[in-house]
Parts: structure tokens; sequence; C-alpha cells
């Protein structure tokens, strides 16, 4: 975990840039070869808005912001100054004309790109890490047709109707299309120059989702805020904090939590608890080892 400043920040034209470009135009050329994949990705993203993953979007941001700080081998073996020096953060702001998700994590890399833009393609594998599959992003496009991601290794954005112009240049006659199949880098400068909230989280943030609303958003969002539990903090002992705020409503909240000897001690702004957590092993019988997903070593 870093600590940026607001002007380290990669432009579209730098390596992570380069890559996303390259990428959609691949994903472009397959829609040419067989069209039918544009059938095919249009329906896994309906799928998953409107199957287990509906009104779970602020949960799922959350989530991957989470598995940004997870400790990888290299920054397991950091000592405690270290560790208090990089404090695992997280941030929700909500206005009625966009979400925002902030962390201090690891920046996004390419594997990460590739997890947003396909399915089943998260490399978050047989680790502490919450997500697996590199569904939940697509979430969003129930709340959002054009989301963004800013970070400091590279930013992009997805379009909806911009994916819908260049998918019909080469597939005239598709009639679903894709929304996160097809990033177009930018330069976030340009985004953070016209937006207060997203100039305040580039001052300390490696990772920024930026989500345009739809209508109606807003108050769903509200309610996800409003209900999000506290315990989640207990699950991912490498976030010391989250923050969750709606600009336009009384939501305020900020959750903390410290490992003190072998308790936790969550707080939410009004209380302090004390938790124990207990972790047992469990060994998979032979016909369930059977059922398991191959790379889950």
């Amino acid at each position: 975990m870093t600590n940026p400043s607001a002007s380290d920040w990669a432009g579209p034209k730098e390596e992570l840039g380069r890559h996303i470009a390259e990428e959609a135009n691949k994903t472009l050329n397959s829609y040419r070869e067989q069209p039918k994949l544009v059938t095919e990705h249009a329906r896994v993203e309906t799928d998953t808005v409107h199957g287990g993953y509906a009104h779970r979007q602020l949960f799922e941001l959350i989530q991957n912001s989470a598995d940004a700080l997870f400790p990888d081998a290299e920054t397991e073996t950091l000592d405690k100054v270290s560790r208090e020096q990089n404090e695992g953060r997280i941030a929700i702001h909500l206005t009625e004309n966009h979400l925002y998700c902030a962390d201090n994590g690891e920046p996004i890399n390419q594997e990460g790109v590739e997890a947003l833009m396909f399915s089943r393609l998260s490399p978050k594998r047989a680790t502490g890490q919450i997500g697996t599959f590199g569904l939940g992003f697509k979430s969003v496009l129930g709340i959002s047709n054009a989301p963004e991601f800013f970070s400091r290794s590279g930013s992009f954005r997805f379009d909806s109707k911009r994916s819908r112009k260049r998918i019909q240049e080469v597939v005239p006659d598709a009639t679903n299309f894709p929304a996160l199949r097809l990033p177009e880098p930018v330069d976030p400068t340009i985004y953070r120059d016209e937006d207060n909230v997203l100039r305040g989280f580039v001052a300390w943030a490696t990772n920024i989702v930026r989500l345009p609303l739809k209508p109606g958003g807003y108050d769903d969002l509200s309610l996800q805020m409003r209900d999000f539990p506290t315990e989640f903090l207990l699950f991912v002992e490498h976030v010391q904090t989250l923050m969750l705020t709606d600009s336009s409503s009384d939501i305020d909240r900020t959750m903390n939590l410290e490992k003190v000897g072998d308790e936790y001690h969550l707080g939410d702004g009004e209380a302090t608890r004390r938790w124990k957590r207990f972790e047992r092993m469990h060994q998979l019988s032979a016909d369930a080892q059977t059922d398991r997903r191959p790379g889950n070593e």
C-alpha cells in the first residue's frame, strides 16, 4: 500500500493504457470473426445484473477494494511500523449523480483490467481474498451505463453507448451489446480537474471507481449504504478503516477495526465492540475434491 501524490497518476499513453487499448481492439476483432460472442457477452452481463448480484453493487465494490488491499507474499512480511504507516483504507462517497469507491491498495495491473473486461478470469485463486469469479464488478451495470476506473497505474472507462457504436461497426446485425468489454484508456487529470470529490480522493488513494448513476440508482445505493454491515471488517482485517458517506442524506459512517491481543475491536462511530475470531480448517472429502474447480490448489 502506498501514499501517492496527486500528480503520480499514469496517463493513457503509458504501459497499462496501451495494454487496455490493445485488449479492446482484440475483443473487437474477435466479434468481427465470431459475431455470436456479442450476444453471449451481453447475456452474461444481463444475467449478472438481474441475478444474484442485483442490489449488491456497494458490497461488490467494497469487496474489490478489500482485495486490492489484501497482503500478498511480500506485504505479509511487513513489520508492525510499516503496517501502521500503510493503514488499509476504503472510502465510499455517494452523491445524487455519482458513486465513488476509493482505496489505497495496490494499483490495478493488467490481470486486474482483464478480470473486469472478461468473465471468470479473476487472478484470485486459493487465497484469502473474497472474490473469485470476477463477476461482481459487472453488477454495477444495474446502476451505471458508464463505469470509470482511475488508478495510479492507468485509468480507463467503459461506456455502453460507445461500445454499441464500435460493435455495430463490425457486427451490424447485433441487437444486444455488452458494455464492459471495450474499455477506453483516459487521462485522469481531466476528470480530476472538473470533480471536487474525485480530486480529494486523488490526494491519497491509488484506485478510485466513479459511477455516473442511472435514474433511480441513488435511492438503491443509499439504502445499501445505510444497511451495510459493520461486521464485514472482521473478515478483512487488512482493512482498518471503511468510510461511508452520502452527501445528500444523514449517512456518515466510519468503521474502524483494531486488533488488540487476541481480540478485534470494531467501532462504528457510536460504540466499540470486542470480538474474537476463530478459524478452523476443514478437510474436504474425496468426493468433494473431485468437484473442485481446477486451479484451486
